[in-house]
C-alpha cells in the first residue's frame, strides 16, 4: 500500500499549493428580483434567519497569529491499517478556496506535512520538524481527529513565524 500513500502525500501537498496561492470569495448572487415595492408584503415582514452550520472541527492557535477558527465544511480522513493517515478541511474541491482551511497528516504517514489558512487569509504552510500533533481514534463507525501543539511555520519547509494549533475535528468522509 505505499502507492497510496504516496499519492496521499502528492494530493496533499498539491492541494496546500493550491490553498495557498488562491484567493476568496464569497457568493453574492441573487435569487430573484420582483422589482421594487413600497411596502413588503405581510408574510415576508419577520426577518428569516438559517442556523448556524454545526462545526465538524475547532482550532485555537497562538504564537505569530492568534485566535481561533470553526471548521463547518465537510471533514475528509484518511484511514490506512486502522491509522489515521490525513485529514482535509474542508474535504471539497473548488476552485474558490474556503477560509479557514486545515490540512494535516497524522504520524502514522510518511511524509510530515501541514497547512493551515487562518479565517483572516493568512496561510502557514510548513510543519516544523518534530511537530507530531496529529492523532486520530476511532470510537464505532466515527472518527476523531485530535490536534495537539502541532506548530506550522509560515513557509514551506519550517521557516518564518510559527502558530501552535490546538483543537479537534470529527471526520465526515473516510477513505
Amino acid at each position: 500500500m505505499r502507492h497510496r500513500t504516496t499519492l496521499t502525500a502528492g494530493a496533499l501537498v498539491a492541494a496546500m499549493a493550491a490553498a495557498v496561492l488562491s484567493g476568496c470569495s464569497s457568493d453574492t448572487s441573487d435569487k430573484g428580483d420582483d422589482g421594487p415595492t413600497s411596502t413588503p408584503p405581510a408574510s415576508s415582514a419577520a426577518p428569516t434567519s438559517k442556523a448556524p452550520a454545526k462545526a465538524n472541527g475547532h482550532l485555537d492557535y497562538s504564537g505569530a497569529a492568534t485566535g481561533s477558527a470553526d471548521f463547518t465544511g465537510s471533514v475528509g480522513c484518511e484511514i490506512k491499517d486502522g491509522k489515521l493517515i490525513g485529514l482535509t478541511t474542508p474535504a471539497t474541491h473548488t476552485k474558490t478556496p474556503l477560509f479557514p482551511s486545515f490540512i494535516a497528516t497524522g504520524a502514522a504517514s510518511p511524509t510530515q506535512v501541514a497547512l493551515f489558512n487562518t479565517p483572516d487569509k493568512k496561510a502557514y504552510a510548513g510543519r516544523v520538524s518534530k511537530s507530531e500533533g496529529v492523532t486520530g481514534q476511532q470510537n464505532g463507525k466515527t472518527w476523531t481527529v485530535t490536534v495537539k501543539n502541532l506548530q506550522i511555520a509560515e513557509n514551506y519547509g519550517g521557516t518564518g513565524p510559527v502558530v501552535t494549533l490546538n483543537g479537534s475535528f470529527t471526520c465526515t468522509e473516510l477513505s
